[in-house]
């Protein structure tokens, strides 16, 4: 079940992803739960499975044994590759590509190849103008496409109603709807989000398509600050033609900077929060971002305006790098690139200088014209380094929104996926990726690195996946049980929590007389208002007799933990890291606690 839309909220952020609250922590540190109980404790035992016989299942303790752990972790690398006339190439193979991290080869392990997603069947969507609605074939939707999980797409739109007028966010919404339209494919999964001053989920992921195509016509209605940023810049304009010195124009032209910075600031945080949510998500996962640019530098083209009607050579200059978030955005690409999302940036301003100051005030000496080049450079800069640092595209300069998001659903349909095992897993850093093909005359576009994250932060962003978008993947067949919700003291509860876990689905390795796993679980819980907890992690080694062997693989080990939780609805999310074997569960329950 998807994620009901956070209510807006006084941060401008997505508190359902990243806001540690009170109301849902474990009620004991994780580090003493009782799965893993202190030494002169009895030790936890594996439960019987009902089928086996019913007889008693070994003893499966939690001793402190340590192994290497297996890293099975794969970085996958989406290529789109083109011809000289900037057409897809659908006939390339693994031996056609070379692959290197930080300059060094490494061999592609994974290999595969999307070739022309727009073959699969359609999907039910809303009629459009001029085009007749697709219908369900009978029985309900097709059956999606056998595409493996780290394949399938994930599509987020981000409306940045902060930085766009309401006509031009219109404008571009309905080509989005279309765009929506006419290439989704089963299987897909399309999330509908804005940012106005605060985060909001429109439509969450769906695979239904008319869901997400309503929610941005219901968009139409809603506010856009666009309009507004642009009366107060004329308005500072003007005060900077009036100025009587150079100091008072640029103080006018810095309270507006100070202003947009902040609003810049807050946009971009936004979105850095949403993309590090989108971490654990499985697949393929590009952002379609909807705006009219957000300013690299603050204010820049009014600072620059100061010294061309004052006669200085770039001194108010110095005063807008005071503004510049060109590391907010380097920081934005890393995170991007980390966690395998695409930006397609779509500048709704369309062609021509829509607010440039020669434009905007009918003037035409060479200062306005000058300084209306530095407004669009501006404004455009982060769109293409979103674009470009990632792999994706920018739309730019052209009221043509249908052509260039039908070259954003050619990269969709036809791509290669990489994947490799890192040489140094787990180390934290920060790696360069390089793709070269042998043929000649083709070009490529992927992802320019990622951050080898650690054990930790994977299954943190796998726990908060499970929790925020409904993405359960259980390979180890855990089963998680919700007792009985205890009252504690003015509406709080303790929730017992157990988390049984087949010994028959993880690794056990011998060594003495003892049979020795290691398991990590990672817990969190989102709350009816969208607040979550950050997961809380427990790493435990487990250990069950050589001799008995045989019947525990028949067994589970339970591990058992309190949540303490206010009344209301609350989904809780369950990560288990099988250490030795490389394999991890994440799965979601809802929970309804007190009356």
């Amino acid at each position: 079940m998807p994620i009901a839309p956070a209510r807006p909220r006084r941060r401008p952020l997505l508190a359902a992803c990243l806001a540690l609250t009170a109301v849902a922590l474990l009620a004991a540190p994780p580090a003493a739960p009782a799965a893993a109980p202190a030494p002169q404790e009895p030790p936890p035992r594996a439960e019987p499975d009902p089928a086996a016989n019913g007889d008693a299942a070994p003893e499966a303790t939690a001793d402190d044994v340590f192994f290497d752990t297996l890293a099975v972790n794969v970085v996958n690398v989406d290529v789109v590759v083109t011809d000289r006339q900037g057409k897809p190439v659908h006939d390339l193979t693994k031996d056609d590509f070379e692959l290197l991290e930080d300059g060094r080869p490494v061999e592609i392990t994974n290999f595969y190849a999307v070739r022309d997603r727009r073959s699969a069947p359609a999907v039910a969507r809303l009629p459009l103008p001029d085009r007749e609605i697709e219908t369900l074939p009978p029985g309900g939707s097709p059956a999606a496409e056998e595409v493996p999980a780290d394949q399938r797409l994930h599509l987020i739109v981000y409306v940045d109603n902060l930085f766009l007028r309401p006509f031009s966010r219109n404008a571009a919404n309905r080509e989005v709807a279309r765009f929506l339209h006419l290439n989704t494919r089963p299987g897909d999964q399309v999330m509908v989000v804005s940012f106005e001053r605060s985060f909001r989920v429109r439509q969450p992921f769906t695979s239904d398509v008319r869901l997400a195509q309503r929610a941005l016509e219901e968009m139409e209605t809603s506010n856009a600050f666009g309009q507004q940023q642009l009366a107060e810049r004329r308005a500072v304009v003007e005060r900077i033609e009036t100025a009587r010195s150079i100091g008072e124009a640029q103080t006018h032209a810095d309270f507006f900077a100070k202003s947009l910075h902040n609003d810049a600031e807050h946009s971009v945080k936004a979105l850095k929060e949403l993309v590090g949510s989108l971490g654990g998500l499985p697949g393929k996962k590009a952002l379609l971002y909807v705006s009219e640019g957000v300013p690299m530098a603050a204010g820049e083209e009014l600072f620059a305006l100061v010294d061309a009607r004052h006669g200085q050579q770039a001194s108010s200059q110095l005063m807008a790098n005071r503004y510049g978030l060109r590391r907010q955005f380097r920081e934005l690409v890393a995170r991007a690139n980390s966690n395998r999302v695409t930006f397609y940036a779509l500048d709704a301003a369309g062609g021509g200088a829509h607010s440039s100051l020669s434009a905007e005030y009918g003037r035409s000496d060479k200062s306005y014209v000058e300084v209306a080049f530095v407004e669009d450079a501006n404004r455009q800069e982060p769109l293409m380094a979103l674009a470009e640092g990632t792999g994706g595209r920018a739309i730019l300069n052209t009221n043509n929104f249908a052509g260039g998001l039908a070259e954003v659903a050619a990269d969709l349909d036809t791509y290669y996926s990489l994947g490799y095992t890192p040489p140094n897993p787990g180390d934290g850093r920060y790696h360069r990726v390089e793709v070269k093909v042998k043929r000649r005359g083709l070009t490529t576009r992927y992802r320019q690195g990622y951050r080898d994250k650690t054990l930790e932060s994977r299954m943190e962003d796998g726990t908060l996946a499970a929790l925020l978008y409904g993405a359960s993947i259980n390979p180890l067949g855990i089963e998680v049980r919700l007792g009985r919700a205890v009252a504690v003291d003015r509406g709080t509860y303790r929730v017992p929590v157990e988390v049984r876990i087949p010994l028959g689905r993880i690794a056990l390795l011998p060594q003495g007389d003892q049979h020795h796993g290691r398991l990590r679980v990672a817990l969190a819980v989102l709350d009816g208002d969208g607040e979550t907890s950050a997961p809380a992690q427990h790493p435990f080694a487990v250990s069950v007799p050589s001799a008995e062997i045989g019947r525990a693989l028949d067994s589970f080990y339970t591990y058992a933990a309190e949540l303490l939780m206010r009344g209301g609805n609350h989904q809780v999310a369950i990560g288990v890291n099988d250490e030795l074997g490389g394999e991890s569960a994440f799965v979601r329950q809802m929970v309804r606690v007190g009356d």
